[in-house]
């Protein structure tokens, strides 16, 4: 098998793109949250609608932000904890 730092420079790793996946309760919650979107939308005037879909989008930019920088803590983690097994001492 090719090397992680390979397959990762090649494209082939993208933890970004990656959904939850096989978590029954995710999908169940996915589900209730369009639905719920959906019909909350329908209520709304077209100014509403638009402004609403301005604040989701400002929502999801927040969220894709956070989970980029949990990403990159835990990996600094990762690497910091195997620095410590590697060297038996704290890493930088």
């Amino acid at each position: 098998m090719e090397s992680i730092l390979n397959r990762l420079y090649a494209g082939e790793l993208a933890p970004a793109e990656h959904a939850v996946e096989g978590n029954l309760r995710y999908e169940e919650l996915c589900r209730i949250s369009l639905k719920e979107m959906d019909a909350f939308t329908k209520k709304l005037d077209e100014e509403a609608r638009r402004e609403f879909d301005l604040l989701m989008e400002h929502y999801l930019e927040l969220t894709y932000m956070e989970k980029t920088q949990t990403f990159s803590d835990g990996f600094r983690l990762g690497a910091g904890i195997m620095c410590e097994v590697f060297y038996g001492r704290e890493a930088a």
